[in-house]
């Protein structure tokens, strides 16, 4: 890649998704939908084909939650156990789908710095997170996770709003 075409796409502009998120983040009022306590990955070979199972704890409140997948890769294992997760407190998650994924790092060794980026659908709206980090399964995950956070706040923010002014709830 060129240095210009590099040095551009390093300043694109942060998606309209990440952006709020940090927003939201900045309020003292606002509570996660859902934490991730904690995740595992394990590649292995079994029958003689790579494996990739990922197990992921979040709480939602007060209530922990473990959920395990297999996947096609370490990010594709994650996003399966992180939406039987989430599936159990926000049925909604079940419409979601990452339309596409990518990933670009930059720099001349392995300690590059990587953006991931992710486009989500639920087949309504439409919405792109961006993350950074010096490894890419990471910025993959943060990527990931703030547009699972970003579409379930977003949705608790309506709720909130109709329910507290029903005139909006018929727009």
């Amino acid at each position: 890649m060129n240095t210009d075409r590099q040095t551009s796409f390093y300043e694109a502009e942060i998606p309209q998704a990440s952006r709020e998120l940090s927003e939201f983040r900045l309020s003292p009022a606002y509570e996660p939908p859902f934490q991730i306590i904690r995740r595992r990955i394990i590649d292995d070979f079994f029958e003689g084909k790579l494996t990739i199972d990922a197990t992921i704890v979040i709480r939602v409140g007060e209530l922990e939650e473990t959920e395990a997948a297999r996947g096609v890769g370490v990010v594709n294992a994650l996003d399966t156990a992180l939406r039987k997760a989430l599936l159990k407190y926000f049925p909604s998650v079940a419409t979601i789908k990452v339309t596409e994924t990518y990933t670009h790092g930059s720099g001349e060794s392995t300690e590059a710095e990587v953006i991931s980026v992710k486009k989500f659908s639920d087949g309504t709206q439409a919405w792109t997170t961006m993350a950074k980090s010096s490894d890419a399964v990471e910025a993959s995950w943060k990527s990931l996770v703030d547009g699972y956070e970003w579409c379930i706040y977003t949705e608790t923010l309506k709720a909130r709003r109709a329910a507290e002014n029903p005139r909006l709830s018929r727009r």
